[in-house]
């Protein structure tokens, strides 16, 4: 019986608080801010492998001596190796016949990328260049402030041009979280943006 009476209980007050948000009235706008490039990280993955033995004419027969040489082409270029990571897996999946691996490497000099994948070897493919912009918590309150305005000015166009006039912010809303990164993209991408949600009330 009691949990009958509290359960009527939640109900009651579920449907009050609802009727009061229905009664509430509104406008909800989108707020965004461009997102800073001052840092900026470039990736690129370059394949190795010993498909190409299938010719005379390929200088290296076995896969330590195709990164073995590989590697000492980079560092001529003085290009730091220890950023390089293997990914097996990802060699596998590409659908090569032959022994061979797959090197990702990731930095945040723009030249340094441009080093690697200028390197011209036999049996050495180097993909395209992707970049990604690191979000940290203090750029995330300083895009929050730049967007919320950028609500306020489209609020303020809307209720104006309806003969309304804004009352104050009832509700925020953003996809971020903490320790966000965005996601990688070509080098001509368009530019990212930082976007909140924001519901204003309206003055009766």
């Amino acid at each position: 019986m009691k949990q009958f009476i509290l359960a009527a209980l939640l109900c009651i007050s579920t449907f009050g608080m609802a009727q009061t948000i229905t009664n509430q009235r509104t406008v909800t706008v989108y707020g965004s801010a461009l997102k800073p490039t001052n840092e900026v990280l470039y990736k690129t993955e370059v394949t190795l492998t010993m498909d190409n033995g299938y010719y005379d004419d390929s200088p290296y027969k076995t896969l330590d001596d195709l990164m073995a040489k590989y590697y000492e082409e980079l560092k001529k270029e003085n290009v730091d190796i220890s950023k390089f990571t293997r990914d097996d897996l990802a060699y596998v999946a590409s659908g090569y016949r032959k022994k061979g691996t797959t090197l990702r490497f990731i930095t945040k000099d723009k030249k340094e990328i441009l080093r690697v994948t200028g390197i011209k070897m036999a049996q050495v493919m180097p993909s395209y260049v992707q970049v990604k912009s690191e979000t940290t918590d203090e750029d995330v309150k300083m895009l929050t402030k730049k967007a919320l305005v950028d609500a306020r000015k489209n609020a303020e166009i809307l209720t104006e041009s309806a003969g309304e006039e804004l009352d104050k912010i009832y509700s925020i809303n953003s996809s971020y979280s903490s320790g966000y990164d965005s996601y990688w993209k070509s080098p001509n991408s368009s530019s990212e943006y930082f976007s909140i949600t924001v519901v204003y009330t309206l003055k009766d």
